[in-house]
């Protein structure tokens, strides 16, 4: 049991380690509001995939097959929503001063979304998970440990990977000067729009 609790740990871990709009939008959340703030858009990130476990574990084939049918539109409409995140955080007000402001439960949603969209942009994560479930072998049919209780540890992973990724970017921040954190926002800006394009074309390619 404690076996399988491990291994979704560690799942949940290396699904969200890597680099890509979400990681961006965590780091820039964190530059500009604080450790919180980011840690609120990790966890939108942490929900979807551990939602992408549950279908690994539970569906796969039904739910792989319905992104494979609609993949063309799941990118446009994906690319479409990363681009407009980008858009936000290259338009957004510059800093002028290093103190951040609390972090409210109404903005905490609405990091938390902006990231889970990125997250349910990129159709391949689910793929991603499935293969990880795969080589951990993590044997839904011959678990120990109750599904709820593995699905949770996965969600479990992911937030600590979104904690100590805020906290990173959030010591980090303090090394930096407020120019370089506003050229730091663009740039990160800049290539999540670049993330939303990619979807879109390749999207639009598939049709």
């Amino acid at each position: 049991m404690l076996q399988e609790l491990i291994k979704a740990v560690l799942i949940g871990i290396i699904a969200s380690v890597p680099v890509g709009p979400v990681s961006l939008l965590v780091m820039q959340k964190t530059f500009c509001h604080g450790r919180m703030a980011g840690f609120a858009a990790g966890v939108g990130s942490a929900v979807i995939d551990t939602l992408y476990a549950v279908a690994s574990l539970f569906a796969f084939m039904f739910v792989d097959g319905f992104i494979s049918r609609n993949q063309a539109w799941i990118m446009i409409g994906g690319g479409i929503l990363v681009a407009i995140v980008g858009y936000t955080m290259l338009k957004r007000k510059p800093l002028e001063k290093m103190k951040v402001a609390e972090t409210t439960k109404s903005k905490a949603v609405q990091y938390a979304l902006q990231a889970g969209g990125c997250a349910l942009a990129n159709p391949g994560a689910l793929a991603y998970m499935f293969a990880l479930v795969a080589l951990f072998k993590l044997d839904v049919s011959a678990a120990v440990s109750p599904m709820w209780m593995i699905v949770l540890f996965v969600f479990i992973g992911a937030l600590l990977w979104w904690l100590s990724f805020a906290f990173a970017a959030d010591k980090l921040r303090e090394q930096f000067k407020i120019k370089t954190l506003n050229r730091i926002n663009r740039v990160a800006g800049m290539a999540v729009m670049v993330f939303g394009a990619v979807f879109l074309v390749r999207g639009i390619m598939i049709l």
